[in-house]
């Protein structure tokens, strides 16, 4: 997969991870568990926002649109019966989706043809390492005492 290939399959996971956690907020009861999705929500159209400048700025270079190879973008998404979810099952999904979404970007950032955009699927790796830690800590935290934690009390920062 070429470098405009990674960023086109790129946008299109961002675009699903931004609505999934959309669609979590509104049902969550919870209402650390409803911030928790918008904070992710708003983190995920970031990165969309980060691979849209990247992805433009290639294709005026390569002048030519790659098409996405649904077969991979399906292998990169997390499928779940939305309607049936609970807040916990969510966060499970959302960790399988996390953990697909930074190891995918830790590829693209090995094949990466130019230095910067290396440098964005980097970051974005471990952003999205980051957002896994999160959901793994809120999972572990419901299952072990019932309570959401706040997300406020990660920080998201990476080196």
């Amino acid at each position: 997969m070429n470098e405009l290939q990674a960023l086109a399959l790129a946008l299109e996971v961002e675009k699903a991870e931004l609505k999934f956690y959309i669609r979590l907020a509104k049902k969550a009861s919870d209402e650390r568990a409803r911030r928790m999705f918008l904070f992710l929500a708003n983190e995920e159209a970031g990165h969309w926002q980060l691979f849209e400048e990247k992805f433009v700025e290639k294709l005026i270079e390569k002048c030519e649109l790659p098409a996405v190879d649904k077969a991979a973008l399906e292998s990169l998404l997390v499928e779940a019966d939305e309607e049936k979810l609970s807040e916990v099952d969510a966060v499970k999904i959302g960790m399988k989706q996390e953990r697909k979404t930074w190891e995918f970007y830790e590829k693209a950032a090995r094949e990466a043809e130019s230095e910067s955009v290396r440098r964005v699927f980097e970051e974005l790796a471990k952003v999205e390492k980051a957002h896994y830690e999160l959901l793994k800590a809120q999972y572990d935290s419901v299952m072990k005492t019932g309570i959401w934690m706040d997300y406020q009390d990660f920080s998201l920062e990476v080196d």
